[in-house]
């Protein structure tokens, strides 16, 4: 399933339904420069329909981790004596951006360049997007520690910054 998609199979029906209404449908063999375009079509639709879509596309950055990298990270998570080594291993092994750091009690996540296609296909992404990204951390940090955390969108590439930084608490 593409990503775009996937956003709208994501959302509640009555939503998709308000939102397809407005921009169509994309077809599942789209290219990723249509996907992108629709995508920041949602947002945009989204946003002007007053429908947040936060949760929504939480839901899809979940969905782009691997099961293997989360099998890989709760190997790690328990050979580790503390969350400081947790973090250093999953910088080795290339899990959540190489950039982790624990500071006043909340995982710094940073991401020094966007690990994802979209952003770079379209220009003045909606900002919205980079919720995907914070699922992603939630997902692998709640399944690691088997409890939901929290995240934070700090700052990101799409909204400017040099950077992407999350903070992850509720550990």
């Amino acid at each position: 399933m593409n990503k775009a998609k996937r956003i709208i199979d994501n959302m509640d029906r009555e939503n998709a339904a308000a939102i397809s209404s407005v921009i169509g449908t994309i077809d599942e063999n789209a290219t990723p420069l249509k996907q992108a375009r629709y995508i920041n079509d949602i947002l945009n639709t989204a946003e002007n329909m007053n429908i947040c879509m936060t949760n929504t596309m939480r839901k899809c950055g979940g969905c782009c981790l691997s099961a293997n990298a989360v099998r890989i990270a709760k190997k790690l998570y328990a050979k580790s004596d503390n969350i400081t080594e947790f973090l250093n291993l999953l910088n080795e092994a290339d899990i959540g951006g190489r950039n982790l750091h624990i500071s006043d009690g909340k995982i710094i996540a940073v991401y020094k360049k966007c690990y994802c296609n979209i952003p770079k296909k379209v220009d003045n992404l909606n900002k919205n997007y980079c919720e995907c990204s914070a699922g992603w951390y939630m997902r692998l940090f709640s399944e690691v520690f088997e409890k939901k955390v929290n995240v934070e969108i700090v700052d990101t590439i799409v909204n400017g910054a040099s950077e992407c930084t999350f903070e992850i608490s509720g550990f």
